[in-house]
């Protein structure tokens, strides 16, 4: 796994005009994108029960979902909206497409508009609803969402490992873990 963090390290590194952030939300959804083209729908559907009750487009919805809120909001931004049940769930070519749009939408922040003050409201309770609106800023919002992907990256390789589909070495690796071995 080394080599494959150190080869993808000099890609990272090129100047490419956008924030370290955006930088780091568009290599996700590049890792994203990768992993799509190495499953098929049916791989995408499938459950890996018992071990993780959710379908790998499942979990790619959550994580859409999440950048999504971000992206629709004007000042406050609901993660409780959720699209259980979306065709993104099913469907690679949706998934695809919202990755697309998110990359574009990335691109076309300003340093401006990542230092903009959001609120974010989230739920906060499993034993009762109950939500808190919080203060954040934009840029720390996509880097949460850039952040949670990746935790749902581990449990989709988790899920296509079950199903025998090989996905990158370096999909669902933190970036501080990666830095890590890196340094080995």
């Amino acid at each position: 796994m080394q080599s494959v963090l150190k080869q993808r390290e000099v890609i990272a590194l090129s100047p490419v005009g956008y924030s370290a952030t955006v930088q780091g939300c568009l290599e996700i959804l590049s890792q994203a994108s990768r992993c799509l083209q190495m499953l098929d729908d049916e791989d995408y559907q499938a459950s890996a029960k018992p071990f993780i009750s959710s379908s790998i487009g499942e979990h790619f919805r959550h994580w859409l979902d999440v950048f999504n809120a971000i992206q629709r909001a004007s000042m406050v931004i609901d993660y409780n909206q959720r699209r259980r049940g979306h065709s993104v769930e099913t469907s690679r070519s949706v998934a695809l497409a919202e990755i697309t749009v998110l990359a574009n939408w990335l691109t076309g922040l300003s340093e401006k508009e990542l230092k903009k003050n959001v609120s974010i409201l989230t739920e906060v309770s499993v034993s009762h609803t109950q939500a808190c609106l919080m203060s954040s800023t934009l840029e720390r919002e996509i880097t949460f969402a850039a952040l949670h992907a990746n935790h749902h990256f581990a449990m989709v390789k988790v899920a296509a490992s079950l199903l025998n589909k090989a996905i990158d070495d370096d999909f669902g690796i933190a970036p501080a873990t990666a830095t890590f071995l890196r340094g080995q």
